[in-house]
């Protein structure tokens, strides 16, 4: 039942949009144009008429005749475009005549005033002004317009009366019964049939709805046979998807385990490279304090054996005792505050990456704490890093995500970077972008990588070193550790010959994070 006003009111507007919006456009243009071509020719009479008036007028200025010159400018003001004339003599602040008419104050755009020299034998005697309005030929063509728009209303409504009737009969009373039998279909009262009259468009759709009737009812009988079939055949493929779905979720439990065991093992691989490199670290300096604990033993033991053998000992012997124990003393400082250090960084960059707990630190401060676990790795190669860190950059972010980012870029440098290299150098560089953000880059001077390993550089298990060791999830872990976990981006310029550039822009204050399984994607 809603179609019926819905269908009428789309052809009514349909028909006011399109008999309305075009005359009124066209009235529009009409009404420019006539009030262009009203002015163009109030232009050229204007200037035709103030030029016979001027010869007319020569001889009654000439004779100061204001009596003969008045008749002829009132017979011009027959002529309702006039507005005003002017004759004024040169010597005289009288005007020799002045006649004019009141305007209306919309008639100033449309009014046009000439003025013209009155010559007498080559002498100008006077002057003509004339003005003239455009408004009564245009209020003729507005009447003119009106009328028409009278008769487009008529022919509008008289139109719209007829289509509607027809449509009242032959579309919206048909479809009328076309919605009730759709309804009674949608309701299931397939017994009540469908009969139209016609052979029109409509009527061809309601024997297809006849026809569809039948079918339906057909159908509706096929499947009450087929009703247990049916149900014993859902039953089984439910049985099978449930089956199918148990298995799936077992895998997909099965495949997070094993991503958090990835995580976990390339952790601990990062945290085992730290360890032997502090381990090597640590041995110069513990070495070197065993050497001095032991020669200064061996000394004191001379010097027990001489007291206890009541040996004399000259002052001198004294002396250089004290002076190689204070020397062996402060070696022994030196070495136990340097492997103390060691330790100190060691532990807290392990109690990062192992716990990878948030908390505020300064970037530089944790990027030397790195560089400190990983310089041993680099230390017996040709290989140096430099760094050039700008100080005070407080973070609020996860020093452990962070320093396994930058262990596992600068441990990629030294095992992809510098293949075949005989020298190189590691660029670590940190610096303030804005107030709440900041950029970390690692670059060397290496061989560089084709554009064919730099798009695919952070797929997993993607690795230039397959069969050598490599796992193919380091790149991995660093793209999803800086975009999940430390909210930022990292870029990757390189070309053949030219080394790599790895930029991560980072926020100073990290996003909040879900779970430590988000680092595989």
């Amino acid at each position: 039942m809603r179609m019926r006003p819905s269908l009428r009111f789309a052809v009514v507007l349909a028909l006011l949009l399109g008999l309305l919006v075009p005359t009124t456009l066209v009235l529009l243009y009409d009404a420019q144009r006539t009030r262009r071509i009203a002015l163009d020719d109030l232009r050229r009479d204007l200037a035709r008429t103030t030029e016979v008036m001027a010869l007319s007028l020569a001889e009654p200025v000439w004779q100061v005749s204001p009596d003969l010159a008045e008749p002829m400018i009132k017979a011009q003001f027959d002529d309702p475009r006039f507005v005003s004339v002017l004759v004024k003599e040169p010597a005289t602040a009288e005007p020799f005549q002045q006649h004019s008419r009141r305007q209306a104050p919309d008639e100033q755009d449309l009014t046009l005033a000439e003025t013209r020299a009155v010559m007498r034998d080559g002498r100008q005697i006077a002057s003509l002004t004339v003005e003239m309005s455009a408004a009564p030929l245009l209020e003729i063509k507005h009447a003119e317009m009106l009328r028409t728009v009278w008769r487009s209303l008529a022919t509008l409504t008289f139109s719209l009366v007829l289509i509607l009737a027809v449509m009242q009969r032959r579309v919206l009373r048909p479809m009328t019964q076309l919605t009730q039998a759709a309804e009674a279909l949608a309701a299931g009262q397939l017994d009540k049939p469908l009969n139209l009259g016609g052979s029109d468009e409509i009527a061809r759709v309601g024997s297809a709805m006849e026809r569809m009737r039948c079918s339906l009812l057909e159908a509706f009988e096929a499947l009450r046979l087929h009703a247990n079939t049916l149900e014993d055949q859902v039953e089984q493929r439910t049985v099978e998807l449930t089956s199918a779905n148990d298995d799936l979720l077992q895998a997909l439990g099965h495949l997070k385990t094993a991503q958090h065991e990835l995580v976990e093992s390339e952790k601990l691989a990062s945290l085992g490279r730290l360890v032997a490199g502090v381990a090597h670290e640590l041995n110069t300096p513990l070495g070197n304090s065993l050497t001095v604990v032991s020669s200064l033993e061996d000394r004191y033991r001379r010097l027990e054996e001489m007291l206890n053998n009541s040996t004399p000992m000259r002052r001198s012997l004294l002396e250089e005792l004290v002076r190689d124990t204070r020397r062996g003393q402060d070696i022994l400082q030196r070495n136990v505050q340097k492997a103390a250090d060691l330790v100190r960084d060691f532990k807290q960059v392990a109690i990062d990456q192992t716990t990878d707990l948030r908390r505020e630190f300064d970037l530089a401060q944790v990027v030397e704490d790195v560089l400190v676990m990983v310089e041993p790795s680099f230390k017996h190669t040709p290989y140096l890093i430099k760094e050039a860190l700008s100080k005070g950059i407080m973070m609020n972010s996860y020093p452990g995500s962070l320093g396994q980012v930058l262990t596992n870029l600068l441990i990629n440098a030294l095992v992809h970077g510098f293949e075949g290299c005989k020298s190189g150098e590691v660029e670590v560089r940190c610096e303030r972008l804005s107030i709440t953000e900041v950029e970390l880059s690692i670059s060397d001077n290496g061989i560089g990588m084709d554009e064919s390993v730099r798009r695919r550089i952070f797929d997993p298990f993607f690795t230039t070193k397959l069969g050598t060791g490599g796992s193919g999830l380091g790149m991995h872990i660093v793209h999803n550790i800086v975009t999940h976990v430390l909210g930022g981006q990292i870029e990757v310029f390189s070309s053949p010959g030219n080394g790599a550039r790895m930029v991560i822009r980072m926020p100073c204050v990290a996003p909040q994070r879900s779970t430590t399984s988000d680092v595989l994607g």
